[in-house]
This record gives structure tokens, C-alpha cells and sequence, in this order.
């Protein structure tokens, strides 16, 4: 007896890949991190002077100075970047490069707002994405956890807590993350809850700790 296989046709199989990649960059926690970061120093920093300086930190602290170490990186191994993509994809293949950028770029940042007496759900925020960057790199061998839903979780709970309760609506975004990076086989399905329940744990510590609970 023959058996019919039905395949999803090729073109809807291109349209659901392009349709995931474009989520997946959209929602790229690296570039949104970036956003949020400057949205909340541009909310709930008090003075003129401190929102300049807060933002100038943020934008060379986590922008200039990582993007120019990874420009340098790619360079030395005969490769370079057409667009921002290709730096997150690098990062992807060097995952220890990943906490190297914590450590050299994120760290100090972070000591710096505070030493400027950022608003303390700015440092916060910058703190929480950074231990969460930096634990996945650190057991990156021994499981693989999704960097991309584990930033996202964290940018959502830490803007919710701010901002008020009803921005927990954007995280009807998640399942949309999770199909895409599901469709690009970036991750297995408890790569992703991994990442989001690591974020969450993070999250609760650092407000606790920053007495923001």
C-alpha cells in the first residue's frame, strides 16, 4: 500500500524562514537591550545634564566599544560584517567572546551608572541582562540555554516593573520569538523555556537586591 506524504510546498516553507528571520532580528535582544536602556535613562533620570551622560554610557559602553571589538575579532579571522547580523552571528559561533563583552564592556557600565547615580531600574535592568549573558556563556557546555528569550523575559519583566503592569501585554511577543527561532533551529523548545525561566530567577534576585520589590 502506498502511503501519501504531504510536504509543506518549498514556497511556504521560504516565506515561514523569512518571516522567522525577520522576527528574530527585530526582536534581537542586543539591539533591544540598547533601546530600553536609553528609554529608561531618558524617563527616569531627573536632570537634563544626567540623561546626556547616562545615555553617552550606555551608547559607548554597550554599542561602540562592543561592536569595534567585534569588528576587530572578525577582522583577524579573514572575515567582516555587511551588516549588524553578521556581529550576532559571530557571537553565536564565539560564545566566550560573549562574556568577555560582559566582563571588559557591560561590567564597568554598569559601575559607572551607578557611580553617576543612574536610576537605580536602569542599573538594575543592565545588571539583570549582564548575569543572565554571563551565566549562559559560562554553561554554554554543559547546556545550551537561548540567550534570545532569556533577554527578551528580562527586558519585559524589568520594563513591566517600571512602567506599570499592562506592558506584561508585549509578552504575548514570546510564542511569536519562540516560533521563529524554532523555525531556524536556533534552539529546541526547553532551550527556550531555559532561557526564559533563567531570566525570570535572575530578574527576581537583582530587584530584591536593588530593593526595587
Amino acid at each position: 500500500m502506498l502511503h501519501c506524504v504531504h510536504r509543506r510546498p518549498k514556497s511556504s516553507l521560504s516565506r515561514s524562514i523569512s518571516i522567522a528571520r525577520a522576527v528574530s532580528r527585530v526582536t534581537n535582544p542586543c539591539f533591544l537591550s540598547i533601546i530600553v536602556l536609553v528609554l529608561i535613562a531618558c524617563t527616569d533620570s531627573a536632570e537634563l545634564w544626567d540623561i546626556v551622560s547616562h545615555v553617552a554610557v550606555i551608547a559607548l559602553g554597550l554599542g561602540l566599544l562592543p561592536i569595534s571589538y567585534v569588528l576587530i575579532r572578525m577582522a583577524r579571522r579573514g572575515t567582516r560584517a555587511e551588516r549588524l547580523g553578521d556581529l550576532v552571528g559571530f557571537l553565536k559561533e564565539h560564545p566566550g567572546d560573549v562574556g568577555a563583552l560582559g566582563m571588559v564592556f557591560g561590567l564597568p557600565c554598569a559601575v559607572l551608572l551607578y557611580y553617576l547615580d543612574a536610576p537605580s531600574f536602569l542599573v538594575a535592568t543592565l545588571t539583570s541582562l549582564l548575569v543572565c549573558s554571563l551565566l549562559i556563556a559560562l554553561f554554554r557546555g554543559t547546556y545550551r540555554v537561548s540567550y534570545h528569550l532569556a533577554g527578551i523575559t528580562c527586558l519585559i519583566i524589568m520594563s513591566a516593573m517600571l512602567w506599570g503592569k499592562a506592558i506584561f501585554a508585549v509578552a504575548a511577543v514570546i510564542p511569536l520569538i519562540v516560533w521563529a527561532r524554532y523555525q531556524l533551529r536556533e534552539h529546541t523548545i526547553y532551550q527556550m523555556v531555559a532561557g526564559s525561566i533563567l531570566a525570570i530567577a535572575v530578574c527576581l534576585v537583582v530587584l530584591y537586591s536593588f530593593g526595587l520589590m
